[in-house]
């Protein structure tokens, strides 16, 4: 496919222009030459929007093929495209173009990993800066439309740059820039087209991918940094009027993605991919424009007003947010306009969830106020006297204290509401934190002891709550009981390992 640089491309008058965008339209179906600026999308063309007055199609590349002068009108053509060979041309560039291969995955991950995160414009201004500004463009064989695709392109890159000591793209002609352009797209997960123009003399191709629909603010957003990124009065591309679908230009011969339209009376476009699994653009990680969005701010509180720490969730039509609070228990959050379901989690509270509408610029009050879930009724029992041997067993630690076995457990008529118990000991023994999810052994736990302290034990029921039991840990008065009837107390040192427990 013959292809000219932007470099040697004329300008061609405004009339001579809507004439052959009005040409151009029919041919991709209903694909519509449109602009984004401070209006929104326009058609180009349209004279409702002033963009002839304003001068903004001056400056939009034409049509010249092999040989043109570009002196005088434009003069539309008769175009003839005989199915058979756009067909087998379409086929080609389809095989050309190879996201998957390894070779080509690499390199558009080696491009594109500057700008960490998901699928975003940043990713894909790098890729198109990248092969536009280290692009050598060498002509087809004679007679000959010559694919290649894209892997094989870069290959070939990497061997002039290593003889030239330079960074290479790689090099070819227009069609093998729109296939590399879709393939490195394609690859970090960008939809994208390649866009095949006529006329008598030649043609050209150039790559679009997806933006997104151009009725979202999504795709809003995005067009606007790009016009702001890039200070220009106008981003271009194709409007689908089917599906609203927004396809951004990616040609060699604009300054930066986005820049003027190819125009030439004669289009094909060849699909990569499934059309109907189109994936948009997505903004830069951390970049919103904020006066898109509204905000809702709260307290939690308990039924007293005292403040809680908990889990604020907040769950939308499109988006949900999962985020804590710390004592104040104080919370806001900017979100972009609709209704939301405010409410909030915290292990023994119950809390109702409150529907509130968001609107742009507006800040939305959902205060929540928690209930006190009700304790399972349950005991804690610590036990002295081994319950199957009947004695109580002692031994001495390294300081000479007496050490002396000890079972603690849950029992209660509510005991079946219980999933797991945390015990947490005292700080010197030497794994002070003991879980049991054994509800047959009543959740025990059993240890070698000499003290008393406070022992907080977390019991967390079946629904996900918890309750925290600050346990006064003592056993003295029972080994006084068990002395007072005469049971054994049985000396299990250099056994204690063997009889159990920690």
């Amino acid at each position: 496919m013959d292809c000219t640089p932007a470099s040697s491309l004329p300008i061609f008058p405004i009339i001579a222009l809507l004439c052959i965008l009005a040409l151009a339209a029919p041919a991709l179906g209903a694909d519509i030459p449109c602009a984004f600026d401070e209006l929104g999308i326009v058609e180009i063309g349209d004279f409702s929007s002033n963009l002839a007055e304003e001068g903004a199609l001056a400056g939009l590349p034409t049509m010249q093929g092999p040989g043109s002068s570009g002196s005088g009108p434009f003069e539309s053509p008769e175009v003839s495209l005989p199915e058979e060979d756009v067909s087998t041309k379409k086929a080609k560039i389809r095989a050309a173009v190879d996201p998957t291969n390894p070779i080509t995955r690499n390199k558009a991950v080696e491009i594109a990993s500057q700008f960490s995160g998901s699928y975003n414009v940043q990713q894909l201004c790098s890729i198109y800066h990248f092969v536009k500004e280290n692009w050598r463009n060498i002509s087809d064989p004679r007679g000959t439309d010559f694919f290649s695709p894209a892997s094989e392109t870069i290959t070939l890159a990497e061997s002039i740059a290593k003889r030239d000591n330079a960074t290479v793209a790689g090099a070819g002609d227009c069609d093998d820039f729109a296939i590399l352009m879709a393939s490195l797209i394609e690859a970090i997960g960008g939809t994208t087209r390649i866009v095949m123009a006529y006329d008598e003399k030649g043609g050209h191709a150039y790559a679009e991918v997806y933006v997104g629909q151009s009725d979202k603010d999504r795709t809003t957003a995005i067009l606007s940094w790009l016009k702001s990124s890039y200070r220009c009065p106008m981003v271009y591309g194709h409007n689908n009027k089917d599906d609203r679908g927004f396809w951004l230009n990616l040609d060699w011969n604009a300054d930066h993605p986005g820049g003027p339209i190819y125009q030439s009376p004669g289009y094909a476009i060849v699909e990569i991919g499934d059309p109907a699994k189109k994936r948009g653009v997505s903004l830069p990680p951390n970049y919103r424009i904020a006066q898109a969005f509204g905000s809702i701010q709260g307290v939690v509180s308990d039924g007293n007003g005292n403040p809680l720490a908990c889990t604020v969730l907040v769950k939308g039509t499109d988006d949900s947010h999962s985020f804590s609070v710390n004592a104040s228990g104080e919370f806001g959050l900017e979100v972009a306009p609709g209704s939301y379901q405010v409410t909030a989690e915290k292990p023994g509270y119950s809390f109702r969830a409150i529907e509130v509408q968001v609107l742009q610029g507006v800040i939305v009050s959902a205060d929540l106020r928690g209930a006190v879930d009700r304790e399972p009724n349950i005991q804690i029992i610590t036990e002295a006297v081994d319950p199957v041997k009947r004695c109580v067993y002692y031994t001495r630690d390294n300081e000479g204290h007496q050490v002396f076995k000890i079972r603690v457990y849950v029992t209660g008529p509510e005991i079946s509401r219980v999933k797991s118990v945390k015990y947490s000991l005292h700080e010197t023994f030497e794994h002070p934190e003991h879980v049991s999810t054994d509800p047959a052994s009543g959740f025990e736990m059993i240890i070698w002891s000499w003290g008393r302290f406070v022992m907080p034990i977390t019991v967390t029921t079946t629904d996900g709550n918890e309750y925290l039991f600050m346990y006064p840990f003592t056993f003295r008065a029972q080994l006084e009981d068990a002395q007072r009837r005469g049971v054994r107390f049985i000396d299990a040192t250099g056994a204690w390992d063997v009889i159990g427990g920690y």
